[in-house]
């Protein structure tokens, strides 16, 4: 039999070699601004029967595996960081740096998030890209927990400091992630252009062939973003559609494009009651779009549809 001090002496080995491993395991973080700063469980997403802390720890141990994983060629090397910089009802967004020069965003599916959701999206950016890679971002790879379907993620290129655009409460901005992130309000100027562009590119971004375009949008919560330092330049539809991209695709739906427009301009302007069937938008917005962007930027749409 072992003496109580020789069990003492194991136990606190045991202590010791287990702080060590767990040490060993942190990821770490990069520290340049990029984003959200202070994350916790308060982003995480869940169903009523879901506990948040649990499905938090759980999350961040999927991140670990991915962090500490070789298999993913694109995530191997020798210097490596990850860190939390954004959220949104479906994904958690994580930026990891490879050797100090490669940069990836990987956005992690909420734990209320359907099984299957991220690859869905995946296939939805690809084929978009495939017809429009200048105004669609690219995903890189895909990668599902074979433990666990709903834990999925992708990968994408990651746009050095780039500006989301949406409503924080009441109004229309980008959130800017530089020196600390916050959001600002677009001036009365940039909230007609920006917001006439995103329509446009809905309307380009239809797809003729299969009869489909993109539903569920979340124009109000960061489903485009805008490139660095776009406003160095004049704030026109020429030059913000080049530096406008599409980083979500959650659904399409099969509908012909006269309907699909003509649901927009319902929707888009809240005319459609809560509880009530949306096409285009996942719920109403927080700030609708007026009728003058609307119709512009469908016009713009069709007019950019005749270069395609």
């Amino acid at each position: 039999m072992t003496s109580n001090s020789e069990s003492k002496n194991i136990q606190e080995k045991s202590n010791i070699q287990n702080i060590k491993e767990n040490k060993e395991k942190t990821i770490p973080l990069s520290k340049e601004p990029i984003g959200i700063d202070n994350y916790g469980e308060w982003y995480i997403r869940h169903l009523p029967e879901q506990n948040p802390k649990e499905e938090f720890d759980k999350v961040n141990k999927f991140i670990k595996e991915i962090f500490y994983n070789n298999s993913i060629k694109e995530l191997q090397g020798k210097r490596k960081t990850c860190r939390f910089f954004n959220y949104g009802d479906t994904q958690l967004v994580f930026l990891m740096t490879i050797d100090e020069k490669s940069q990836y965003a990987l956005l992690v599916n909420q734990p209320k998030t359907p099984a299957g959701q991220g690859l869905e999206e995946y296939n939805n950016l690809i084929n978009l890209n495939k017809n429009h890679s200048d105004i669609v971002i690219k995903p890189i790879k895909y990668y599902v927990n074979p433990n666990n379907p709903q834990q999925e993620l992708y990968i994408t290129p990651y746009y050095f400091q780039s500006r989301c655009v949406g409503v924080e409460t009441t109004k229309w901005g980008i959130w800017i992630p530089e020196p600390e992130y916050y959001f600002r309000d677009f001036n009365k100027l940039e909230r007609k252009i920006i917001n006439k562009c995103m329509i446009a590119l809905v309307v380009k971004l239809y797809d003729e062939k299969n009869k489909k375009g993109i539903s569920r949008w979340r124009f109000d919560g960061g489903d485009f973003m805008l490139l660095k330092g776009f406003e160095e330049d004049e704030i026109n539809e020429e030059n913000i559609i080049k530096k406008l991209i599409l980083i979500s695709a959650r659904k399409l739906i099969s509908i012909e494009l006269n309907e699909y427009i003509e649901k927009m301009r319902v929707e888009l302007k809240n005319g459609i009651k809560d509880g009530e069937e949306k096409v285009i938008i996942g719920k109403n917005l927080r700030c609708p779009f007026s009728e003058e962007e609307i119709e512009e930027g469908i016009q713009f749409g069709l007019k950019l549809r005749q270069k395609i």
